[in-house]
C-alpha cells in the first residue's frame, strides 16, 4: 500500500526503550546470580546487580540505545508486520552489542560473544514487542 507509514510517537518510543533497558538489566542480574550460585558464592546478588546495571547502564542506553532504536525503526516504517520489526530490532541490537564487546572490551570467544548477542537481542525484542499494540492501534485506518 503506498503512502502508509508507521508512526511510533514519543510515548511508544520511550516505553519500548524503557522495557528494553529494564529487561536487559534484569537478565544480566539473573545471569550473574545464577553464575554466583554455580561458583559457590551463595547467590542472592541479583537485586544488587540489577541496581548497579540500572545505575551504570542508563547513560550507555541513552547514548547508544536510543539512536540505534531510531535508526533501526526508520527504514521499517513501511512494513506493517510488527514481528518483522521485533526481529530486526533484536538482530541489529545484538549485533551492535557483540561488535562493541569484541572491539571495545576485547571480549573474545564465540560463547561470550553469543551470550552478549543473545542478552541484548532478547532485551530489544522484548522492548519492541511491548509496543506492538500501541503502534498497531495508532496506524489503524
Amino acid at each position: 500500500m503506498t503512502g502508509f507509514r508507521m508512526r511510533y510517537g514519543v510515548p511508544a518510543f520511550l516505553l519500548g526503550w524503557l522495557v528494553t533497558f529494564l529487561t536487559f538489566c534484569l537478565v544480566v542480574a539473573i545471569v550473574l546470580d545464577i553464575s554466583s550460585l554455580a561458583g559457590g558464592t551463595g547467590g542472592s546478588i541479583g537485586i544488587v546487580v540489577f541496581g548497579y546495571a540500572v545505575l551504570f547502564g542508563v547513560v550507555p542506553a541513552v547514548v547508544v540505545g536510543m539512536p540505534l532504536a531510531a535508526l533501526t525503526a526508520w527504514p521499517l516504517q513501511r512494513i506493517r508486520n510488527q514481528w518483522w520489526h521485533v526481529a530486526v530490532h533484536a538482530v541489529a541490537t545484538g549485533t551492535v552489542a557483540a561488535v562493541i564487546a569484541l572491539v571495545g572490551f576485547r571480549i573474545g570467544g564465540l560463547a561470550a560473544l553469543s551470550l552478549v548477542f543473545a542478552l541484548f537481542a532478547f532485551g530489544a525484542a522484548a522492548g519492541r514487542a511491548s509496543v506492538i499494540k500501541v503502534v498497531a492501534r495508532r496506524n489503524v485506518r
